[in-house]
């Protein structure tokens, strides 16, 4: 059965939410390694990606750059709501919505059910297993920019579909485990 990809923003809120009703700690670079193992999930179990989004390797496990740009102001604290877009229409009024999944009911009980088990674990448990598997890449010091005096960044290198299954394979039984809290 082949699966409408989703938003990033959409899976985001769908985490966000179930964290939230669920009294869990959920924050922005969680919410990245939660992201990434449910996009695991959907290319080891479906074949395809739920998500169109791209990965980044990071010291402490991996970055969503979208993720990272809404909800960066919450710090290390956990996220208090949904990302909710504000627009204005032609007449001056302001609209708003949140980007939902739109997945059939059948397939939004599997998400929230892998997306429970997810939740439950600690962060640094969920950095330790992508850290240590074969598909880690260290990022990579820009040499120039220290060098023209900027100061030392880095260059993240991007996760492809078949590292990001080979990861959530690899550690599969452990992480579709929910964790009493």
């Amino acid at each position: 059965m082949e699966i409408k990809t989703q938003t990033t923003m959409a899976v985001a809120n769908f985490a966000i939410e179930l964290a939230l009703k669920q009294k869990q700690d959920l924050s922005y670079l969680k919410l990245c390694k939660v992201l990434f193992f449910l996009q695991g999930y959907y290319l080891d179990k479906h074949k395809q990606p739920l998500m169109d989004c791209k990965f980044k390797s990071y010291p402490h496990g991996v970055l969503n750059e979208e993720i990272i740009r809404e909800f960066k102001f919450y710090g290390p604290g956990t996220i208090t709501s949904p990302k909710i877009v504000l627009e204005l229409s032609h007449f001056s009024l302001i609209k708003t919505y949140q980007a939902k999944v739109g997945l059939p009911e059948a397939q939004v009980k599997e998400l929230e059910k892998v997306t429970q088990a997810l939740i439950s674990k600690p962060s640094w448990q969920l950095v330790k297993v992508i850290i240590n598997h074969r598909t880690h890449k260290d990022p990579v010091i820009n040499e120039l920019s220290e060098t023209l005096g900027h100061g030392r960044t880095y260059e993240y290198a991007e996760y492809t579909n078949s590292e990001i299954e080979q990861c959530f394979a690899d550690n599969k039984k452990w992480l579709l485990t929910l964790d009493p809290k």
